[in-house]
C-alpha cells in the first residue's frame, strides 16, 4: 500500500517539471548586491575578512539545484526537500551578499541623520529615551520584546520552509524576491541616510535590564567612516539604522503567508513584539520602524508584479499558475 502511493506520488510529481523557489529576478538583485559589494570594496580599500566563502555557498546551491532537479526521483518529498533546501541557501547568499554591499557602502561617509530622525520621532510626538526607559522598568515586556526581536533569522528562513512544505513554491518566489529587494533597497538608504541611534546619545548607566544588543555597532561604523584601508576581522552586526530591517522581517513574514491564517496569524501577534522590540533591544527610532514597515509593503506588492511580469514572459505552465494567483494581493 505505501510502495503504491510512492508510485503515484512520484508518477503524479513526474506530471509537471519542478519549479524553482528562487526567480530569475531574485538572481539578478543577487549579481546587483555581490556587483555592488565588490565594486565598493575595491574602490574604498575594504575588506570583511569574517564573511564566509561566497563561492561555496553558490557551489552548494548549484549542487542541490543540479543534482535534486535532474537526478532525484520524482517523488514530492524529494521535491520539498529540494525547495526548502536551495530557497535556505539563497537566502544566505542574498544576507552574505548584503552585509558585504552594506558594510562596503558605508565607507563612501555620508553625513550622519540623527538629527533629522530625532526631529522625525518628536513630530510623531514620540520620545525614544522615555520609551526606552518605561520598557526598561517593566521585566515582562522586555522579555517579550527580547525574544521576539532574536527570532529575526529564525522568521527569515520561516517562510522558506513552510511554503516548501506546503508545495507553494511561487508564493515561495515571491518571498524571496521581495526579502532581496527589501534588503537591497534598505542598504542603499542607509548609505545614503547613515546614523549611530538614539543609544549613543543617552546614558546606557540609567538602564537596568536593557542592553541594547541589537543597536548599530557604533565602533564599526566609525571605523568604516574613516579615510584609508581598512580589514575588518570583527564579525559584522546589522549597519542600518534607517530603515530598520528588523521591521521589515516583521511585516514581511507574516504578509508572505496571508493565505495560511493560523500561521499568519501568529505571527502577527508575535511580530507586534518584535516590531515593540526593535525600538527598545535595538535601540531604533520609531521613525525607522515605520519606514522598515512600508518598506516591507513595498517590496512585496513590487514583487508580486515582477514575477507576474516573468511569468508572462517566460511562459511558466499551467500547473505553476494555478499554484499561484497574484492578483490576490492583500490591500
Amino acid at each position: 500500500m505505501a510502495f503504491g502511493s510512492i508510485i503515484a506520488a512520484h508518477r503524479s510529481a513526474s506530471i509537471h517539471p519542478r519549479v524553482s523557489p528562487v526567480s530569475r529576478a531574485t538572481c539578478l538583485v543577487i549579481f546587483l548586491l555581490l556587483a555592488t559589494g565588490i565594486i565598493a570594496s575595491l574602490a574604498t580599500g575594504f575588506m570583511l575578512a569574517s564573511l564566509p566563502n561566497i563561492l561555496l555557498l553558490i557551489i552548494g546551491a548549484l549542487i542541490i539545484d543540479v543534482l535534486l532537479i535532474h537526478f532525484a526521483p520524482r517523488i514530492v518529498l524529494i521535491d520539498t526537500i529540494q525547495s526548502a533546501l536551495y530557497g535556505v541557501l539563497c537566502m544566505i547568499i542574498i544576507a552574505v551578499c548584503a552585509v558585504l554591499a552594506a558594510y562596503s557602502l558605508q565607507r563612501l561617509d555620508f553625513p550622519l541623520r540623527d538629527n533629522l530622525l530625532t526631529h522625525l520621532d518628536a513630530a510623531m510626538g514620540l520620545s525614544w529615551p522615555a520609551y526606552a526607559h518605561w520598557v526598561d522598568n517593566h521585566a515582562i515586556v522586555q522579555a517579550i520584546f527580547h525574544a521576539a526581536y532574536d527570532s529575526i533569522s529564525l522568521q527569515i528562513m520561516l517562510p522558506v520552509v513552510v511554503l516548501a512544505f506546503l508545495h507553494r513554491q511561487d508564493e515561495a518566489r515571491v518571498y524571496i524576491l521581495a526579502f532581496a529587494v527589501a534588503l537591497t533597497i534598505t542598504l542603499f538608504i542607509s548609505a545614503l541616510m547613515p546614523a549611530v541611534g538614539p543609544v549613543v546619545f543617552v546614558n546606557r548607566a540609567t538602564f537596568h535590564i536593557l542592553h541594547f544588543t541589537g543597536a548599530t555597532p557604533f565602533h564599526q561604523l566609525m571605523r568604516l567612516r574613516e579615510a584609508g584601508p581598512l580589514i575588518q576581522q570583527a564579525f559584522p552586526g546589522g549597519i542600518a539604522t534607517f530603515p530598520s530591517f528588523h521591521a521589515t522581517v516583521a511585516i514581511l513574514t507574516p504578509l508572505s503567508l496571508y493565505r495560511h491564517r493560523r500561521i499568519c496569524l501568529t505571527l502577527v501577534v508575535f511580530n507586534l513584539a518584535m516590531l515593540g522590540g526593535t525600538v527598545s533591544e535595538g535601540a531604533h527610532y520609531f521613525i525607522d520602524v515605520v519606514a522598515g514597515s512600508f518598506m516591507a509593503f513595498f517590496a512585496y506588492a513590487l514583487a508580486v508584479h515582477i514575477i507576474r511580469l516573468e511569468d508572462t514572459l517566460f511562459s511558466r505552465d499551467a500547473h505553476a499558475a494555478r499554484n499561484y494567483a497574484p492578483a490576490d494581493v492583500p490591500a
